[in-house]
């Protein structure tokens, strides 16, 4: 790279770290994720808050690869730290009511994508008949693992009940979502003919659980120091991410299967080094991704489409999510909030859709409006625990009492759902 890309390339991450960083905790002390604050430190920085002439000159078009490709780093990294957080253990003997919830949680907000696509959203199909309803099915379809694990994390819930069955139950959703979007990508780009790839992640799952994760146990222990823990971590994570996107599946899914298998015993001296580094590169995905909105040039149809879409989304989401865990025997509070929290979208929503853009499923307007779903989606999980009782993190885990923890311990908030 020649020296004067190269300077902005590093000016532009450090006013996307800074950015990021304090629209973020803008948007923490408002009651939001962070990840509202820092889509929106995108979108101001495009084209439609300083136009597109000095949004270019800020953000060079041949800088742009190169942050995407480091915001890509810090999205591995903290999907790996998603994956640390599912406790294998609590999750054993709910297996079914994950599947339920999560089949319910895909399929209805996605027939109603399609029936979208086929009717008020016609105007923007300009290629395949398949790929176009297909596409936004999955976009409404689609939890954002990432970002519900941070608001999990914000909140304190990642050990409870309800905070595993969210993240298992969007690990599900988002890897059927995938599997949808590799028919979009068939569809829209027949010139590829290696979607057999797709099937080898039943094989790569159980060479990672049978051989890796015993071969892990072993290798990483406390004499290595963390250093050494860190080091482990983040190159097993790149390298099973950079599997998994060869195969079609994206990058996101191999390092939460490599934060899965890696060792629980562990996890405290991994952590706090992964973090630093996903806290570093994550920042720039959210602003690559919103710098490419431009709702300055939305017409009135478009402001229609926009509320039916998120219409669409949340009555999706909520509905199926919500009946599907009242069936599953959890109480009115509890399919509630897991509703709210199968509704967020943002990270893997904005992955999804900066796919249909770049191969030209969606035009630039329509992804300018699903950018907004899920700003408005995610925006509306905070709000909508509190409606359900999670205000502060509620003390009891998936199977009660905290092990070794004194009964008398955490006991402040009896009515937030368990």
């Amino acid at each position: 790279m020649p020296s004067h890309p190269m300077i902005f390339l590093l000016a532009d991450l450090v006013l996307i770290i800074v950015a990021a960083r304090l629209l973020g905790g803008l948007a923490r002390r408002l009651g939001q994720p962070a990840v509202i604050g820092e889509i929106a430190a995108g979108i101001l920085a495009g084209p439609t808050v300083l136009g597109a002439g000095l949004s270019e000159a800020i953000f060079p078009v041949e800088v742009k690869p190169q942050l995407t490709a480091l915001a890509d780093i810090g999205v591995v990294i903290f999907m790996f730290l998603a994956g640390l957080e599912i406790d294998r253990d609590r999750l054993a003997g709910s297996g079914r009511s994950i599947l339920g919830i999560a089949v319910a949680a895909f399929v209805t907000p996605f027939v109603l994508g399609c029936a979208l696509a086929l009717g008020p959203l016609a105007r923007h199909h300009d290629g395949s008949r398949f790929a176009f309803p297909l596409f936004l099915g999955c976009a409404l379809a689609v939890t954002a693992f990432p970002v519900l694990a941070r608001i999990l994390q914000d909140r304190g819930l990642f050990t409870t009940r309800l905070g595993q069955l969210g993240l298992a139950g969007a690990a599900v959703v988002d890897i059927f979502a995938w599997c949808a979007l590799a028919l979009v990508f068939a569809s829209a780009r027949p010139e590829f003919d290696d979607h057999w790839r797709l099937l080898l992640i039943v094989p790569l799952a159980a060479v990672l659980w049978w051989v890796v994760r015993p071969v892990l146990a072993r290798a990483v222990t406390a004499e290595r120091g963390e250093t050494a823990t860190v080091l482990v971590a983040v190159c097993g994570a790149m390298t099973t991410a950079a599997v998994t996107e060869w195969m079609g599946l994206h990058l996101i899914f191999g390092a939460f299967l490599f934060g899965v298998i890696f060792p629980r015993p562990h996890r405290p001296r991994a952590e706090p080094g992964a973090q630093l580094v996903s806290s570093l590169f994550l920042p720039a995905f959210f602003v690559v991704a919103g710098l490419r909105v431009d709702l300055s040039g939305l017409d009135r149809a478009a402001v229609v489409e926009a509320v039916v879409i998120v219409a669409a989304a949340v009555t999706g989401k909520l509905g199926g999510t919500y009946l599907a865990a009242r069936l599953c025997r959890l109480d009115r509070r509890t399919a509630g909030a897991l509703a709210a929290l199968m509704n967020t979208r943002g990270l893997t929503e904005l992955v999804i859709l900066n796919v249909g853009l770049t191969l030209g499923v969606i035009d630039t307007q329509l992804y300018s409006v699903l950018v907004l779903m899920a700003l408005v989606t995610t925006a509306m999980t905070g709000p909508l625990l509190t409606v359900f009782g999670v205000r502060r993190p509620p003390p009891l885990e998936l199977g009660g009492e905290r092990p070794g923890t004194p009964p008398s311990e955490g006991r402040t908030t009896p009515a937030a759902p368990a």
